[in-house]
């Protein structure tokens, strides 16, 4: 299955027993975010959540690729720790090592959201982070 969205877009990548994540944008935070709705659309896919619960990230790493993995982990993270679905991602780089983010969604409900897949962690497994003439763009695989 191949999920696409328009603007700042993802691509959802099937893999052998992975699933990956590609994504273009015109700017580095644009794709920060269109990575992170890539995967949220991997785990919840189009179940609809509104953003009142939010929770402040902080993300440093040694370089930009590491940056992006450790990011997507944390989506992963909050997901996991406070039964949350993402539904908006305020990403304010900092550096190429370093961010700030807001995550707001609200917590899962049978009745409202479906798990189409259980993520077990965003891999380095042909990770990709690139300026590009258009502007951004990025891939990596997810465990499943």
């Amino acid at each position: 299955m191949l999920a696409v969205t328009i603007g700042n877009s993802f691509l959802l990548l099937e893999h052998t027993a992975d699933m990956g994540i590609e994504a273009r944008a015109g700017s580095y935070k644009g794709l920060l975010e269109a990575m992170a709705q890539g995967l949220t659309a991997m785990i919840y896919g189009d179940s609809p959540a509104a953003a009142v619960v939010t929770a402040k990230i902080l993300v440093r790493a040694e370089d930009p690729v590491e940056l992006l993995v450790s990011w997507l982990n944390e989506v992963v993270y909050w997901c996991e720790k406070d039964n949350l679905v993402p539904a908006v991602f305020q990403v304010e780089p900092i550096s190429d090592v370093e961010l700030r983010a807001v995550l707001s969604g609200e917590a899962f409900d049978m009745k409202r959201h479906v798990v189409e897949r259980q993520v077990k962690s965003v891999t380095y497994h042909q990770a990709c982070l690139e300026k590009t003439p258009d502007g951004w763009y990025a891939r990596v695989y997810v465990d499943l």
